[in-house]
């Protein structure tokens, strides 16, 4: 057995490889493929066997509050004790058997009745931005679409009122960011806005919830509110439920958007052909998933010593599985690097795979399907605004996506 000794060092935060880190993903993949990387304190993996392999090992732990306590270095672990409990009361934070109870829970709150009946709240909100801006024959697709749509779709579905949701959509991405394995820099900043967040985001939560005991109603909190006060569990650990929906539900569609949309302007003749069948919109979105994942990496923590690809992790070592990387591994898809909106197979790792398959899927593809079917149907002249610069997001190895990306229609 091999342990990762002396090899190159990736810069994973430079910027050219936040804004496309595909070249450098297949450099690693080819070269070292489980890569310790000294300045980041973590190993890396970017083989499509080896990422898919991990996600199902139970070997290694969900449980990263180690990571986010490497994450702040010196400073004293109280600047995030808040964040740290509410993160740390989190589905996609537990392992079985815990996680399998959360989950069986938190599926409640995704009844197919309750999923139809955001599909109409999906297609009205997606209406309503698109008028805003319908006349101006220019949009920014991130500050007019990406960022206000999964925003008022969520507060929506969590019944949410509107002198609330700007700040419980500023919570919640406060807390991410954090949670996002951030760069080094302005750590300290970040350490104290997330920790300021969770306390907000948690005392809102529990208002609701208070409201929704009272008075149930239809939407999301409702329902898992009957179902906790069902079963008799803690209502402590509802509002990291609700922040993991939240992050799941906004945060990564935030940048699905952005994404699929440079995708197809990149490939005009993709664009055309989704145009010209738009029967083909869901295998689209699940190449525009895999093309451009919004969530290119995951973390797990080693609770044993284990071997990958003949190389020995060790017990306690931080490991990030690179999605981002396996969905372009040559050696699961034919032409990883062309983007083929009508690949298939196409069995990506953007949702992941295992017990942790993102709770949120459902909703994120009917969310695109709806969004891009629109924006296609009441803009097909949809292209790059060349006087304007589009500014890829350059702060975190988990959420990759834009700042601004600035269309013309």
């Amino acid at each position: 057995m091999l342990t990762n000794t002396k090899s190159p060092a990736y810069d994973l935060f430079s910027p050219e490889a936040l804004a496309n880190p595909y070249e450098l993903y297949k450099q690693m993949r080819e070269s070292d493929p489980v890569y310790y990387s000294e300045s980041l304190g973590y190993w890396i993996l970017t083989r499509y066997q080896d990422v898919e392999a991990a996600l199902k090992d139970e070997r290694l732990s969900a449980d990263r509050s180690s990571l986010f306590i490497h994450q702040i270095g010196d400073l004293d672990i109280r600047l995030i004790q808040n964040f740290l409990q509410l993160i740390g009361n989190m589905m996609i934070e537990k392992d079985p058997p815990e996680h399998s109870r959360m989950r069986k829970l938190a599926n409640q709150g995704f009844t197919t009745r309750a999923l139809e009946s955001w599909r109409s709240i999906i297609q009205q909100t997606t209406d309503r931005l698109l008028d805003q801006v319908q006349t101006q024959g220019y949009m920014d697709i991130v500050d007019d679409l990406s960022v206000p749509l999964p925003a008022l779709i969520i507060a929506e579905i969590f019944g949410v009122p509107e002198c609330d949701r700007a700040n419980l959509i500023q919570w919640a991405a406060d807390i991410g960011t954090l949670w996002g394995a951030p760069s080094g820099q302005n750590i300290e900043k970040l350490a104290r806005k997330a920790d300021a967040a969770a306390i907000q985001f948690t005392n809102l939560i529990q208002h609701l919830i208070e409201e929704r005991r009272r008075q149930p109603g239809t939407d999301l909190i409702s329902l898992l509110t009957i179902a906790y006060e069902a079963q008799g569990l803690d209502f402590a650990e509802l509002p990291s439920l609700c922040i993991l929906i939240l992050n799941a539900g906004h945060l990564t569609t935030t940048d699905l958007i952005p994404n699929g949309v440079a995708a197809l302007l990149t490939h005009p003749e993709q664009l055309q052909k989704l145009i010209a069948h738009p029967e083909l919109m869901q295998s689209a979105v699940e190449e525009m998933i895999r093309y451009d994942s919004p969530a290119p990496f995951v973390f797990r923590i080693a609770k044993e010593e284990i071997v990958i690809s003949d190389t020995t992790i060790p017990a306690g070592s931080v490991v990030a599985l690179g999605l981002g990387a396996a969905n372009h591994d040559p050696a699961k898809f034919t032409h990883p690097d062309q983007f083929d909106i009508a690949r298939t197979p196409n069995e990506h790792l953007g949702f992941g795979p295992g017990v942790h398959y993102c709770l949120g899927a459902v909703l994120a593809r009917m969310e695109l399907a709806i969004c891009f079917t629109t924006l296609l149907k009441r803009m097909p002249n949809l292209r790059f605004d060349v006087d304007r610069q589009a500014i890829p997001r350059h702060t975190s190895l988990v959420f990759k996506g834009f700042e601004s990306l600035p269309i013309l229609f």
